[in-house]
C-alpha cells in the first residue's frame, strides 16, 4: 500500500475487496457481509443464512419477540357470499407483509442506494485528485454518474477490456486490467506482489512483455 487512496467505491457484493486487504472500502450496492430482518432491523453476519439462501429456503428472524403469523387455513367456503370472504384475501396480504424475513444487506433492483453512498461522494468530491475505474460497463446509475460530480480538473483514466464510447474519460487503456495495473507499477516503481505475475511481482523485466489473453501486450 502507498497510502495513496482516498476510497473504492465498488459495486461488488462479494466483499472481494476486503478479502484482498483493501481498508477504505464503500460497498455501493451492499453486501452478503450481513443480512437484517426487514421488520426490526437486526442485524446478523450473512454467514448465518448463507446455507437457507442456497437451499432456496425462506429465512425468518430469531430476535422478534412476535412469532411469524401461522399460513391461513384453506377450508372450503359455504354457499353464499359473506362480506368477510374479501377480508379473509387482505389478512393474507396482511400476514406476509408483517414476517419478520431476513434480507442480505444488499441493494435490490429499485431500491435506494444507502445515505453513506452520497454522503461520501459529497466529502471526497473536494478532496480527490485522480479518478481511476476499472472493469465497468458503467451501466448502472447512480455510481455510473460518479465521474460526472467531480470537478473537471481531476483526471480520469479507465482501465477495461473493451473502450466506453458515451463517457469522456481523458485515458482509457484497454486490455487486461491486472495486466495494467501491473505494469503500471513497474513504471512508477511500486512493487506489486501478485502470484499469477511473472516472477511474483511487477518489478521484473519481463513485465513489458507480458501479454493479455488476446495476445496483445500490456504496455
Amino acid at each position: 500500500s502507498q497510502g495513496k487512496l482516498l476510497r473504492n467505491y465498488t459495486q461488488n457484493i462479494d466483499t472481494l475487496e476486503q478479502k484482498a486487504g483493501i481498508q477504505k472500502v464503500l460497498q455501493c450496492h451492499g453486501s452478503f457481509a450481513t443480512a437484517s430482518c426487514v421488520r426490526c432491523g437486526h442485524q446478523v453476519p450473512g454467514d448465518e443464512i448463507k446455507d437457507q439462501i442456497f437451499k432456496q429456503e425462506v429465512a425468518y428472524c430469531k430476535a422478534c419477540k412476535t412469532p411469524s403469523p401461522p399460513p391461513k387455513s384453506k377450508a372450503k367456503k359455504r354457499s353464499g357470499y359473506h362480506s368477510s370472504d374479501d377480508d379473509d384475501d387482505d389478512d393474507d396480504d396482511d400476514d406476509e407483509s408483517t414476517k419478520a424475513l431476513m434480507k442480505p444487506d444488499i441493494v435490490f433492483f429499485g431500491e435506494k442506494l444507502p445515505a453513506v453512498f452520497h454522503q461520501s461522494l459529497k466529502e471526497d468530491r473536494e478532496k480527490v485528485d485522480l479518478l481511476i475505474v476499472i472493469g465497468s460497463s458503467l451501466k448502472v446509475a447512480p455510481v455510473s454518474d460518479i465521474m460526472h460530480q467531480l470537478p473537471n480538473s481531476v483526471p480520469q483514466i479507465l482501465i477495461n477490456r473493451t473502450p466506453n464510447h458515451q463517457m469522456e474519460f481523458d485515458v482509457q487503456l484497454l486490455g487486461n486490467c491486472d495486466a495494467i495495473v501491473a505494469e503500471l507499477c513497474r513504471m512508477v516503481g511500486w512493487e506489486l506482489k501478485h502470484a499469477k505475475l511473472p516472477g511474483g511481482t511487477s518489478n521484473v523485466p519481463e513485465m513489458e512483455t507480458y501479454t493479455n489473453e488476446d495476445g496483445s501486450g500490456a504496455g
